[in-house]
């Protein structure tokens, strides 16, 4: 057993992701090996998905000096939903304005509910996985009630929306320059992305090196989203997993 989180949080996302591969294979109609979206003038796709982007940095900015809706009593976690919706609603209107389907943003609409289930059960057995290895965490069951509750559903928005913005701009950089390039420097943001917090926080040299672990995670993630295509399934690992960083779901103090 580990008594880190991250140690546990990496075997969890691996047993999830090859869960998927095994899942495909025996359920190959659930996603099936369909054309790929490509869309005219990628590189300006590109450009106008960062522009929606910065967008969403821009409202994030006005959230955090109190411009949202109110997000406390009984309904504050669904008007916090909402708050998270008009916070990415910049990138989802790229979709909108330039009319682009919705596969361009791995979210095709064919076989939905079973995707869903198939990832609440590819998110189970990751979950699993997590509180079996890693010490002190309350069993699997009761960190899935946890997880799964009103309370949490502003989370699983904004956990669902940034998975959506990736697909986004990796299909429009894709479309520029190539799936291997795409993914190359969608995995170097992935880890440059924690260097900010962990120098602020005093890291070690020794501990930024750990960043290729976090590098050879988000390879893994990035190619197997490619093969499926689809961002539903993956929400599901991905939501409960990164619950599990918080106390009163894990149980460790």
């Amino acid at each position: 057993m580990f008594q880190e989180h991250y140690p546990p949080l990496v075997v969890a996302y691996l047993v999830g992701l090859v869960g998927w591969l095994l899942v495909s294979r025996l359920l190959p109609e659930l996603w099936p090996r369909e054309q790929l979206e490509r869309l005219d003038r990628p590189w300006k796709e590109f450009g106008i998905a960062l522009l929606g982007t910065m967008g969403i940095l821009g409202m994030g900015q006005l959230w955090a000096i109190g411009v949202r809706l109110p997000e406390q009593g009984a309904l504050g976690p669904l008007l916090s939903s909402i708050n998270q919706v008009l916070i990415f609603a910049p990138i989802l209107l790229v979709l909108v304005i330039r009319r682009h389907p919705l596969t361009s943003a791995w979210l095709p609409k064919a076989r939905i509910i079973k995707r869903l289930l198939a990832g609440i059960v590819l998110a189970s057995l990751a979950v699993t996985a997590y509180s079996l290895l890693r010490e002190g965490v309350d069993t699997p069951w009761v960190l899935f009630g946890r997880i799964w509750r009103y309370e949490n559903i502003d989370k699983m928005v904004q956990v669902f929306l940034e998975d959506l913005v990736i697909a986004i701009l990796f299909v429009r950089l894709a479309g520029a320059i190539g799936n291997r390039w795409a993914t190359v420097i969608v995995t170097c943001l992935f880890a440059a992305g924690h260097i900010p917090v962990m120098v602020s926080q005093g890291a070690t040299w020794f501990e930024l090196v750990g960043l290729l672990r976090d590098a050879g995670l988000g390879l893994a993630v990035i190619l197997v989203l490619q093969q499926s295509r689809d961002v539903v399934w993956f929400w599901c690992i991905h939501f409960c997993l990164d619950m599990t960083q918080f106390t009163r779901i894990s149980g460790v103090g």
